[in-house]
C-alpha cells in the first residue's frame, strides 16, 4: 500500500528518533560499564564523580529521548493521537512490548527528574542506586525500539513499490 507524504514523514521521523536513541544507549552502556563501585561513605575521587556524572546525565538523556521523542514518534507513525499524555505513550509502548512495565517507567521518569532538577542532592547515593537499578531497563527498551525500526523500514520499503496515493 502506498503511503502519503505525511505518513512517510512520520515513519522517517520515527527512524531518526530511534537512531538517536540507539546512539544514546551506546553512550549510556559505556558509562554503565565504567561506573565506580558503589560505596556507602561517598569517598569517591574526582575521576569517579565524573564517571557517576556521565552515567546520570546519559541516563537522563536516554530516558528523555525514549519517552518524549521515540515513543511519540512511533505513536505518530502508527497514526495514534499526537496529544497523547505521558501515561498514554507508556501504555502504547507497553502494548508494543517496548517496555515491560508502565509503573517502572514512571519510576524512571522520577529518577530522570531528580537528575535534571537536582532534587536528590541530599541523598545522592539513593539516586545513584536508582540509576544503576533502572539502566538495564532503559537499555533493553532502546534495543526493542531499535529492532522495531526494522518494521518501520519494511513499511517504507513496501510503500516504495506501491502506487502513490494522493495526499
Amino acid at each position: 500500500m502506498a503511503l502519503t507524504a505525511r505518513e512517510r514523514l512520520y515513519l522517517e521521523n520515527a527512524l531518526e528518533q530511534i537512531a538517536l536513541a540507539g546512539a544514546a544507549a551506546r553512550a549510556l552502556h559505556y558509562s554503565y560499564q565504567r561506573r565506580p563501585e558503589s560505596r556507602v561513605d561517598q569517598t569517591y575521587d574526582e575521576a569517579e564523580w565524573e564517571r557517576w556524572d556521565a552515567l546520570t546525565a546519559r541516563f537522563a538523556r536516554l530516558a528523555d529521548l525514549l519517552t518524549q521523542r521515540v515513543f511519540r514518534a512511533i505513536d505518530r507513525a502508527e497514526f495514534l493521537p499526537p496529544e497523547a499524555t505521558f501515561i498514554d505513550r507508556l501504555n502504547h509502548a507497553e502494548k508494543r512490548g517496548h517496555i515491560r512495565s508502565t509503573y517502572t517507567w514512571k519510576e524512571i521518569r522520577e529518577v530522570r527528574n531528580q537528575i535534571v532538577h537536582e532534587y536528590a542532592s541530599k541523598d545522592i547515593l539513593a539516586l545513584l542506586q536508582d540509576v544503576v537499578q533502572h539502566t538495564p531497563e532503559l537499555l533493553a527498551c532502546a534495543q526493542q525500539v531499535c529492532e522495531y525500526a526494522g518494521v518501520i523500514r519494511a513499511r517504507l520499503d513496501e510503500s516504495a513499490h506501491a502506487l502513490p496515493n494522493a495526499d
